[in-house]
């Protein structure tokens, strides 16, 4: 659990939520659930906003990883979600690929696609 108060841009924010922790499902999955209430008090005027998410890893071996964090944002009526895998194919090089997308859950339906990236990155460890 956790509460902080601050300045936020020209206002004031208090949050309080729960990371519950990293819940192991298996030896090679695991979740990791939170949740979160921001109230904003700003010039412009005062809003709450709630953020429920997840963190999932599968570790398939110790060179290899995927994980997955998906959330969702009630004052942006967005899902959003980030999907990355990860390969250390030899020592210091790594493959990567990343999936990033944002949908807007007040469209009727399936929600409507706000903003897709799809990134792949290879790096090679080079020694002399």
């Amino acid at each position: 659990m956790f509460a902080e108060q601050g300045t936020f841009y020209n206002g004031q924010k208090t949050a309080a939520g729960v990371n519950a922790g990293r819940v192991m499902v298996t030896p090679r999955l695991s979740i990791e659930p939170t949740y979160a209430v921001n109230w904003i008090d700003l010039v412009q005027g005062a809003f709450t906003t709630q953020l429920a998410g997840a963190r999932t890893t599968f570790t398939p071996t110790p060179m290899m990883f995927l994980s997955a964090f998906l959330q969702y944002n009630s004052s942006a009526h967005a899902a959003s979600a980030n999907i990355r895998f990860r390969w250390e194919y030899r020592p210091g090089s790594e493959f990567f690929v990343v999936l990033n997308e944002e949908r807007d859950t007040l469209t009727p339906h399936f929600p409507a696609l706000n903003n897709r990236t799809f990134i792949v990155k290879v790096n090679r460890l080079l020694r002399f």
